[in-house]
């Protein structure tokens, strides 16, 4: 029964089967382990339990093992590997923040420079974050050229159908990650102001209508929530949302799109999606490889008092949760989100001759400016920036593309059940950032 167990919660993931040990775990090379989370009393039972683990490393690697815990969510005390362990730790089922990366490639890389040495990496399924930064050092070595390369033999080498990274926005930081490798960038924290998003073709969710509302997420801090949209039918073209003022982000961005179910007064995650403003920005080298945020396009409008306006376009297949649409049940083929924003410049000359701008800048969790006058919109832990907007003058552009528009349908069912429970990662609406359900546990990252 116990192996039963394990086999059923490690599902298509490629297990240890050697001298007596049945453990979740797989060498991705011969120095690099990956494996499920090292777990005590119950849990144990049908995950990796720690004493084998610590059995398997003392037979196996003697003194020649550290172990990466990429886990936010729980922890172990290091002693019982002999405190051969680092933490770098990130959120269930999202990015990783884009500066945690480096420092966890160049650990491991010292650590691997002793030919003896094997690093073992878990999160708590072993395979989405887990993958991202193995693909990540992989790439940072120099052992793939590009990034599908390294992300299809870390699915064939830790999963027996090839699903190894799946989660868009967990794929979209190891394509960031290669491009700065690629290009010997020095990253810097870039500000943007959003101004909108439009949503090309409606999802057809409530009886073939659709009340969607967003928010925007940054360093864990939720620093917009807008209003939702009542209504949409499928019949309509695109829904555009207008924001009331430019919302300046910086660093790793997550935005959050809900549907609004008037009839049973509850609010279902559509998708969600992360994304870097340094990488989006349009500052950095043409990707050589295609990853749309970093595919940006640009135009100059008119009314926009900040600079030349840029956007980015996010498919179906790119966004978290609506990429397990396969069946066209919710979202049609021609689905797509743009994301439009503006790049603040750091010098402009004043037009009218008036002194009417101000300088704002990002220090530690606060925006402020120059006069003390509190803008409470969280800023990222990263280095001071200043950019210039216009006082009290911002405008929201309303102009926006006509797209043509796929009609499709879907049973008046929620979200989750059109998509089917079998077939995604319910993502949790909790405003304490518990970002998966706790009926998912045993799901694999």
């Amino acid at each position: 029964m116990e192996a039963y167990l394990k086999k059923l919660v490690s599902k298509k993931k490629r297990r240890f089967y050697e001298d007596g040990f049945d453990l979740d775990l797989s060498y991705i090379k011969p120095n690099i382990v990956a494996m499920g989370f090292p777990s005590e009393r119950i849990e144990g039972v049908y995950r990796n339990h720690i004493e084998e683990i610590l059995r398997f490393l003392e037979t196996k690697h003697k003194d020649h093992y550290k172990v990466y815990n990429l886990c936010s969510e729980r922890e172990y005390d290091p002693a019982k590997f002999n405190h051969r362990v680092a933490k770098y730790p990130f959120d269930d089922h999202n990015a990783p923040p884009f500066q945690l990366m480096q420092p966890y490639c160049e650990d491991m890389a010292t650590f691997l420079s002793d030919r003896e040495n094997v690093a073992i990496v878990h999160c708590k399924a072993g395979k989405g974050r887990t993958g991202v930064m193995i693909c990540a050092y992989l790439l940072h070595q120099n052992i793939f050229d590009t990034c599908k390369e390294a992300l299809e033999y870390y699915g064939e080498a830790r999963t027996r159908n090839k699903k190894g990274v799946t989660i868009p926005s967990q794929r979209r930081y190891v394509y960031y990650y290669a491009h700065f490798l690629k290009h010997s960038l020095t990253y810097t924290p870039t500000t943007l102001l959003i101004t909108r998003f439009v949503m090309e073709t409606v999802p057809s969710v409530n009886n073939g209508t659709c009340a969607p509302f967003f928010y925007v997420w940054q360093s864990k801090v939720k620093i917009y929530s807008s209003k939702s949209q009542e209504s949409a039918t499928k019949d309509a073209k695109n829904i555009c949302f207008n924001l009331p003022q430019p919302l300046p982000v910086c660093g790793d961005i997550k935005v959050q799109f809900y549907n609004k179910d008037s009839r049973f007064g509850k609010k279902d995650l559509m998708f969600q999606f992360w994304f870097n403003t340094f990488f989006v920005s349009g500052l950095t080298p043409p990707p050589s490889e295609a990853e749309p945020t970093m595919m940006t396009q640009n135009f100059k409008d008119q009314d926009d008092e900040v600079g030349a306006t840029s956007w980015f376009e996010l498919h179906k297949e790119d966004l978290d949760k609506a990429n397990k649409d396969k069946k066209n049940k919710i979202y049609s083929p021609n689905f797509k989100l743009q994301v439009v924003f503006t790049v603040p410049e750091l010098k402009r000359n004043h037009m009218d001759g008036s002194d009417d701008y101000v300088d704002i800048e990002c220090e530690g969790g606060t925006w402020k400016d120059n006069n003390d006058a509190h803008l409470r919109l969280p800023a990222p832990g990263t280095p001071t920036e200043t950019f210039q907007r216009r006082k009290n003058r911002s405008r929201s552009p309303s102009r926006h593309k006509d797209v043509n528009n796929m009609k499709h349908s879907a049973s008046n069912a929620s979200i989750d059940s059109a998509l089917g429970r079998n077939d995604i990662e319910d993502l949790s609406d909790s405003e304490s950032e518990s970002e998966w359900q706790e009926n998912n546990k045993g799901k694999q990252v």
